[in-house]
């Protein structure tokens, strides 16, 4: 078997073709506390000799949970009569382990045989095939580390419950060469078969269950990957083919209640869809012929055609499954510490058993040096770096789970643990503090006598702009805009169609970013854009045709008679300045609640437009927002952000939200980018954060997402450094003088697997959370 191990910062070699399914996303198996390390078939990891553990339905995954579950019962069968005849022994010796008298009498018959050399044989028969059958995959891993030169827990167990076996095996071979303090009152030699047998039986029953839990984190993770059904049925004929053989422009029969193959529209019938798993909205949608519908919602009860926009590959579902299993695999800044730590514990643990042996050996009772061997294989046993490794990416596991369940889709773990320390948020204008949906509310165009017309009543403007000059000017700004995926463009196809305008498809279009579009629209040449735009080309704009400032100031009541600031657009055809728009776009309804949450929590706010200066500082007044500059390009945004950065360094990150589309320098120049409410692929593959839904009410939900991670993610880590500075005394054998007896190591592995169990259950209360996003 091989595995791809990938290093933070290394080139990962070409995926060997084991691993091929693994990395194309259908299944794989992954190491729970190294999510880097995978594979496309069981094995342990070959970092930290962790079994590992299936991503999704895995065809293998139950078939190996079967085996694990047969291993740890024939197991536990064994190890149940090997601890009846070491009981037996230890009666018919009358001492304990600890080489303690019992209080009773020699026993006689089957007790007094078993106390006997006889009854080591039969515990050597029953002992190996736990350690070296049962035991296989801890040795196998265990062993694995020592070669390599880094040790990792499973070495520790390995090497605990061979050197009980071994140092057992000697003396039941050869007893006759072990010293005094090897040996019981009575003369004979101590051995410590069941002690091998149930450190292994107990380190099973801690990983079946570890695991079992550990699936409870991958829950979320695990619905998303199974959003997708395995078929589709095609038409026409109804042909059931599997989603792997669905290609753009297939007609897909989708029947009431099952869900949607892929990304399409509705061609035939209406319905509701539940779309809850993908943008975290509860509320079931309606569809209706004409209307998109997603990959992986569940169909209501109307029979749909659909046709698909894309193949199953690249859905939105399928986007989403690849970016949150993505972020599974990166690891957060804080689990360097844990690794660092990692790194010289096990040498320290090591070092702790030898000693505890030699002080034993020289100071302890007698049998000193047979206490000394027990209190060593405890140590070795009861320490646990596994709780300390599992700490950070549980909790991680946990949160993209659920945040992805919520709409909100992190690239990595580190994204969570920098937004946690946000300091400065600042905000994108429109699409991002307004809602998206842009209106015209006043135009002026030229006339062909040279003389302006102008509307400025939204009430009569569509009906007045599908009269001359208007309806020309709409036609060519409206057929160059509806190439555009900037939010605005949406305002001039809207008005063109209200108006009854049929738009023609532009040809040679460019976008210059931040600054506007340009193309041919039938015969003419078309820019539009911002006035710094036409100037470039050399296009004089009247100052007096600023329609967000001067003369011609529109006064609109938008939602509700609230005023709304409005944008300037402005239109040039062969050279000439032909027109300007107004388009109003107004403030999202929770706005001003949101930010003056994040004011109230003490972030510094702040908001980026490409729009003037006037219309940017009119929006950031009703939002309340104090500080806003307008007329940025794109790189603008991202100098200010590189700027913001430098101003606060050390106060906290700072977070840029934006709509995903038109900024993605500022996005990558943040210490976190938000993408606001797209599923685009220009957000998904820019952002570190994606917003699926939730306005801007899914920002403090993030924040506090993350804020409730690490919190977790730093209660694991002092659960795990507490249990182990606790842990390791007692195993030495600190209690012995309170006590009278030292620490068994079956107790000890108990222990051990325990202290896991006690990190996941922490890492799952994220689950229940109600600090985080919901």
């Amino acid at each position: 078997m091989q595995l791809d191990v990938i290093q933070p910062g290394a080139v990962p070699e070409p995926i060997k073709p084991c691993c091929a399914k693994a990395a194309a996303g259908e299944y794989g198996w992954r190491c729970p506390m190294h999510p880097q390390v995978t594979s496309g078939s069981p094995g342990t990891c070959s970092i930290c000799g962790m079994p590992l553990e299936p991503i999704g339905q895995d065809p293998g995954a139950e078939a190996a949970r079967s085996h694990d579950l047969r291993r740890l019962v024939i197991c536990g069968g064994l190890a149940f009569v090997l601890m009846a005849v070491a009981m037996l022994g230890m009666t018919g010796h009358g001492t304990h382990g600890d080489g303690h008298g019992t209080g009773l009498a020699p026993a006689s018959g089957v007790s007094a045989w078993l106390a006997g050399q006889a009854a080591n044989w039969l515990q050597l028969l029953l002992a190996t095939p736990i350690v070296f059958w049962g035991g296989w995959p801890i040795l196998s891993g265990g062993l694995v580390g020592f070669r390599r030169g880094r040790p990792t827990m499973f070495s520790l167990i390995a090497l605990g419950v061979l050197v009980a076996w071994v140092t057992s095996t000697v003396a039941t071979v050869v007893p006759g060469i072990f010293p005094e303090a090897f040996r019981r009152p009575d003369g004979s030699v101590e051995v410590f078969f069941e002690s091998s047998g149930m450190i292994v039986v107990l380190v099973l029953l801690g990983q079946l269950l570890e695991s079992r839990a550990r699936r409870g984190t991958t829950a979320a993770i695990r619905a998303l990957m199974d959003l997708s059904p395995p078929t589709a049925e095609r038409e026409p004929g109804g042909e059931t083919i599997p989603l792997a053989m669905v290609h753009a422009g297939d007609l897909l029969r989708v029947r009431p209640g099952g869900r949607i193959p892929t990304d399409g529209i509705i061609r035939e019938g209406s319905t509701t869809c539940d779309e809850s798993l993908l943008t975290g909205e509860p509320m079931p949608a309606a569809r209706t012929a004409g209307d998109r519908v997603l990959g992986g919602a569940i169909n209501g009860s109307g029979a749909l055609v659909i046709e698909a926009e894309t193949a199953a590959s690249g859905s939105l579902v399928a986007r989403i499954t690849r970016l949150v299993r993505e972020a599974h695999e990166q690891r957060a800044p804080i689990e360097q510490l844990a690794d660092r730590i990692s790194a010289i514990f096990v040498p320290i643990v090591l070092a702790i058993a030898l000693l505890t042996f030699l002080l034993w050996s020289a100071l302890g009772p007698q049998p000193r040096m047979a206490l000394g061997l027990l209190s060593a294989v405890s140590v070795l046993v009861i320490a646990c770096p596994c709780a300390l490794g599992l700490a950070t990416p549980l909790a991680m596991t946990v949160a993209i789970g659920r945040g992805a369940r919520a709409g909100i889709l992190s690239r990595s773990a580190e994204a969570l643990e920098k937004l946690s320390h946000a300091g400065t948020i600042v905000f994108d204008k429109t699409g991002t503090l307004t809602q998206g949906r842009p209106r015209i509310v006043a135009v002026v165009a030229m006339r062909s006598d040279g003389i302006l017309a102008k509307i400025d009543n939204t009430a009569d403007a569509a009906a007045a702009m599908a009269a001359e000059p208007f309806r020309t000017l709409l036609f060519r700004a409206a057929s160059l805009e509806g190439s555009s995926e900037h939010p605005l463009a949406r305002a001039f196809t809207a008005a063109a169609a209200a108006a009854g305008i049929d738009t023609v498809r532009a040809d040679a279009v460019e976008a210059i970013v931040g600054r506007g579009v340009m193309g041919n629209v039938q015969t003419a040449q078309v820019l539009v854009g911002n006035q710094a735009f036409l100037e470039s080309r050399g296009i004089a704009v009247p100052d007096t045709h600023n329609l967000s400032a001067g003369a011609l100031t529109v006064a609109t009541a938008v939602d509700g008679g609230s005023p709304t600031s409005t944008s300037t657009i402005h239109v040039a055809v062969d050279g000439r300045f032909a027109g300007s728009f107004g388009v109003a776009d107004p403030p999202r309804p929770e706005a001003a609640a949101v930010i003056a949450d994040l004011i109230r929590r003490g972030y510094s706010l702040e908001m980026l437009s490409g729009d003037t200066m006037e219309a940017a500082k009119q929006t950031a007044a009703k939002v309340g927002i104090g500080r806003a500059t307008g007329g940025l390009s794109p790189s603008d945004k991202a100098e200010r952000i590189k700027a913001l950065r430098g101003e606060h360094a050390g106060s906290g990150t700072v977070i840029f939200v934006g709509d995903g589309i038109n900024d993605a320098p500022a996005l990558a120049a943040a210490d976190v980018g938000i993408a606001m409410g797209s599923g685009a692929d220009v957000a998904l593959e820019t952002a570190d954060i994606t917003l699926l839904s939730g306005g801007l009410a899914a920002v403090p939900r993030a924040i506090d997402l993350a804020r409730a991670t690490m919190n977790n993610v730093r209660q694991n880590m002092a659960l795990a450094f507490v249990y182990n500075v606790l842990a390791l005394p007692v195993a030495a054998g600190a209690l012995y003088p309170l006590l009278g007896h030292v620490t068994s190591p079956m107790l000890a592995a108990g222990a051990m697997s325990l202290s896991s169990l006690s990190v996941i259950a922490n890492a799952l209360r994220l689950r229940l959370s109600h600090d985080m996003a919901k």
